[in-house]
């Protein structure tokens, strides 16, 4: 199904909510996004089809990434300095410091359940674990990755583990990494772009042999085996699965498609045309919702899972020029 068909349906919804007062968060909000170009981290006001950005409710980042569940946000101040943001969806958001935080991370990867996070620091060739993000964050010892033979592509993060995807024409592959178990590659790989976790697998996808690969039990005995291999995957730039386990969703930035395949057949049932090309696929608040792309001059885009036997669809949402808000946005202090 083409996103334009999406355009004209929603838009004028949208639109209609720019010209009313902002009330901060109030409202339907489906998540939250860091939008580079404003240094801010901003809500997507309404439901996916009748929504937009609205204003920044913590600005002055160099670098930001919101919890899967939209509760919380890990930032980069000017400086380097990490801050933990949360309450986002309340009256009074707070701002925390991060003590014993790696400086200047650029990376960032979060547990499904927003308890506890990992940064890594490509400038430094470290990586870090944060526990108790729900309150009072922990930050464990730097986990020292400059030995691995490549470049970093891709991070998951199991809340226990680093999962690090590793470009390298010899060895390349998907590393397991911890401060107390050290790193360990658990499947080879020349190009890996993407990993999704799923219980006691995780997929991931390599741009050179344009296949979706799945390592089962990664963290006990881990077994690598193709799990896709067919003409719709091209150059792979994120990798989700679906809420209840079933479905594999692959955004293909070569195709400008996205590709939704069954678990547990490995079969191809589903393929979305997009007429732009999709750079993540990132959980975005709920569940069922994921992002396409970054935030830019263009509207971002969504799409939503559309759950056991039922036709995905993508939307966009539009970025309205910046009103003055009704109330202050958080400051790095």
């Amino acid at each position: 199904m083409h996103t334009s068909r999406f355009l004209i349906a929603f838009g004028a919804l949208a639109i209609s909510g720019w010209a009313q007062p902002s009330a901060g968060v109030a409202g339907p909000v489906t998540g939250f996004i860091f939008d580079a170009q404003s240094g801010a981290v901003r809500p997507m006001l309404g439901i996916p089809g009748a929504a937009y950005l609205g204003n920044g409710v913590a600005i002055g980042l160099d670098a930001a990434s919101v919890a899967p569940d939209g509760s919380a946000a890990l930032a980069v101040e000017r400086g380097g300095k990490l801050m933990l943001y949360t309450g986002l969806r309340n009256a009074h958001p707070a701002a925390l410091a991060v003590a014993g935080a790696i400086p200047s991370p650029d990376r960032f990867v979060w547990a499904a359940d927003g308890s506890a996070a990992a940064v890594y620091s490509s400038r430094a060739g470290q990586a870090q674990i944060l526990t108790g993000l729900a309150q009072s964050p922990v930050a464990a010892a730097p986990i020292n990755l400059s030995s691995l033979p490549g470049q970093v592509t891709a991070l998951a993060f199991d809340g226990l583990r680093l999962i690090v995807a590793v470009a390298s024409p010899d060895a390349g592959g998907i590393y397991l990494a911890s401060a107390s178990a050290g790193i360990q590659r658990i499947a080879p790989a020349v190009s890996p772009s993407a990993i999704a976790l799923a219980g006691s697998s995780l997929f991931f996808s390599d741009s050179q042999s344009q296949q979706i690969f799945q390592v089962q039990d990664y963290a006990g005995t881990p077994g690598a085996v193709v799990f896709a291999n067919d003409s719709g995957i091209s150059s792979p730039a994120g990798l989700q699965v679906s809420a209840d386990g079933q479905r594999l969703f692959v955004a293909n930035a070569g195709s400008r498609k996205l590709a939704v395949y069954d678990i547990p057949s490995r079969a191809p049932v589903e393929s979305l045309d997009l007429n732009f090309t999709p750079t993540r696929l990132d959980r975005f608040g709920d569940s069922s919702v994921f992002l396409l792309n970054v935030s830019g001059q263009g509207p971002l885009y969504v799409v939503r899972d559309g759950g056991p036997g039922k036709a995905a669809a993508v939307y966009f949402v539009p970025s309205p020029p910046h009103r003055r808000p009704l109330r202050s946005p958080i400051r790095p202090s």
